[in-house]
């Protein structure tokens, strides 16, 4: 086992990180700390060693105007059609799904519009906001909540069977007949209509 050198980089008497000794010299260390203590006065992040450090940490607060873009990690040309936007994945935009964090900024157009749905739910807080709205039921509390508009519509189906209590809601009208209970039951409107005759 050949264990590499570490050095522990502590910035007024708090530890902000662990690097291997053969990732960096010890004058781009240096060069590193002065310029983000320096240069970045109101970027506040966990991991400070990350800025600058040639990897696009790309979400917020890492990659923001406060962090310079990630020290510069994160620098690129604007996305088309958003001439404000900086993300590293611009395929992202508009592709039907809210991916959160920096994509979902009026720079970005709120995702390409991706966002407007979750957006518009102002009560709705889920870690998860591409899941809203997605065409599948997250049966469960946050998603399936009045706040969320019932997973943005995708489990209004589901809810029409109060008595149905299966594992894959999604499963319920889907266009395939589960043949079996309690999928092919009453209280499931025989699979949300899939397996009606």
């Amino acid at each position: 086992l050949h264990l590499k050198p570490i050095l522990q980089l502590v910035l007024c008497g708090i530890s902000i990180g662990v690097i291997a000794m053969s990732s960096f010299s010890f004058d781009d260390l240096i060069l590193r700390t002065t310029l983000f203590s320096s240069g970045y006065p109101d970027c506040h992040v966990d991991y400070p060693h990350w800025i600058g450090n040639g990897h696009c940490d790309d979400w917020s607060p890492y990659n923001t105007a406060e962090c310079g873009f990630d020290g510069g990690d994160c620098e690129r040309n604007p996305v088309d059609g958003y001439p404000d936007c900086f993300v590293d994945k611009p395929d992202r935009i508009g592709d039907g799904r809210c991916h959160g964090s920096v994509y979902n900024t009026a720079a970005c157009g709120f995702d390409g519009g991706d966002c407007d749905l979750y957006n518009g739910l102002t009560n709705c807080h889920v870690d998860n906001p591409h899941w809203i709205g997605n065409g599948y039921c997250n049966y469960y509390p946050p998603w399936n909540t009045a706040e969320c508009a019932f997973d943005g519509g995708d489990c209004d189906l589901y809810n029409s069977y109060p008595g149905c209590h299966v594992l894959a809601p999604h499963l319920i009208g889907d266009g395939d007949c589960n043949d079996y209970p309690p999928y092919n039951t009453a209280d499931c409107g025989f699979d949300g209509g899939d397996c009606d005759l």
